[in-house]
């Protein structure tokens, strides 16, 4: 009977002291570039599968013991692993990630990589776009992706005809214009779209990849993807101004007064 008792007097003495190890360890984490916090940021203990995430304003609570180590981790930047030692508070700034991504392509069922794509795909992002100036986004496209041809209306700032490998059967001959998706949402063309605003275009360009959109995806599609603000950034004010001459060629030439009377007569 007293060696039960010592043991369980053990036991519970372990207990005791393992409990009194344990401790809350709270903190912010915050981008080491702006300083703002981090909501979302993934902490767990290493070698477990206990953790939690930050709050709106970066702040965390865990409880662990003073000899483990919290593993810091969030998508787009680099992880951290940092040693508890007994602290009872830990702020942690994460930087940026440098590591190379594989590219991807935004197809309307999700993403893909460029390496595992089949479908016809083009992808023009901002850089391309503003290199040619253009009052009207598809123009700026135009002579950059194969099998898609853009005609000029004349007019300035008009919306030009946009064929996508050819004059399509939906909805006539007398509209032939793709479906344009910006940010997700449908239109029929996109005269109200700065080209400074876009960040990346891309064109489907046969039935596979556009299979997604039914029958309204008959004459191709164009999906655009807008630029968004980042937190904590400075305010810029850009400005973009283009002007052009426009001069028939090729004008029939017309009588004047005296050679009509003269032809009447």
């Amino acid at each position: 009977m007293k060696k039960l008792t010592i043991l369980f007097l053990l036991f519970l003495s372990v207990t005791l002291v393992s409990a009194q190890q344990k401790n809350v360890v709270t903190g912010t984490v915050t981008d080491e570039a702006s300083g703002a916090p981090i909501p979302g940021v993934s902490i767990v203990i290493k070698g477990t599968t206990v953790g939690t995430i930050t709050d709106f304003d970066g702040n965390y609570s865990i409880e662990a013991e003073g000899n483990q180590i919290l593993v810091f981790s969030f998508v787009g930047l680099t992880t951290q692993e940092v040693a508890i030692s007994n602290r009872a508070k830990i702020n942690v700034s994460l930087a940026e990630s440098t590591e190379f991504v594989d590219e991807i392509v935004v197809v309307g069922y999700g993403q893909l990589k460029v390496k595992d794509l089949t479908s016809s795909i083009a992808t023009l992002k901002s850089e391309e776009l503003v290199k040619t100036p253009a009052g009207q986004a598809m123009q700026a496209l135009q002579g950059k992706v194969a099998g898609v041809q853009i005609v000029s209306a004349g007019a300035p700032g008009g919306e030009p005809t946009v064929r996508i490998r050819g004059i399509g059967s939906f909805p006539g001959s007398s509209n032939s214009s793709p479906l344009y998706v910006v940010d997700g949402m449908y239109f029929d063309n996109i005269d109200f779209l700065n080209p400074s605003d876009i960040e990346t275009l891309s064109v489907l360009k046969d039935a596979s990849a556009a299979a997604i959109y039914g029958v309204r995806a008959a004459n191709g599609v164009v999906l655009i993807t807008t630029k968004k603000g980042s937190l904590n950034s400075k305010t810029t004010i850009t400005y973009e101004g283009y002007y052009g001459v426009q001069v028939p060629q090729n004008v029939m030439k017309m009588a004047n007064a005296e050679q009509f009377v003269n032809y009447v007569n």
